[in-house]
């Protein structure tokens, strides 16, 4: 479960419940369009990335998830690492979700 996401120069950053983190390494990376935006499944975790997210994503530096696990009880959220998302893997999800919006 995603609790929060914030937007940075080089992608964005998810800030993941405790315990759904995607596991190392984070492979199998797979896409679907949603109503809300997209959903990317890395190595079976959901996460809901919504369309402005994904504008987002295709205005910035670079085209990064950053993992962040939250823990109630830590001061800092611990880093659990990132996956790089290709920029035209972007404009193509990005594309297809306001084709379809726009058709509906």
């Amino acid at each position: 479960m995603i609790e929060k996401i914030l937007f940075v120069s080089d992608g964005i950053i998810a800030i993941m419940g405790n315990g759904y983190v995607p596991a190392e390494p984070m492979n199998n990376v797979v896409f679907d369009l949603t109503e809300y935006g997209v959903e990317l499944r890395v190595s079976g975790v959901q996460i809901p990335i919504p369309a402005e997210a994904l504008e987002h994503l295709e205005q910035t530096e670079g085209t990064n998830v950053h993992f962040f696990e939250s823990d109630s009880y830590a001061l800092v959220a611990p880093y659990r690492g990132y996956i790089e998302i290709s920029r035209d893997e972007i404009l193509k999800l990005k594309g297809a979700w306001e084709y379809i919006r726009s058709h509906q």
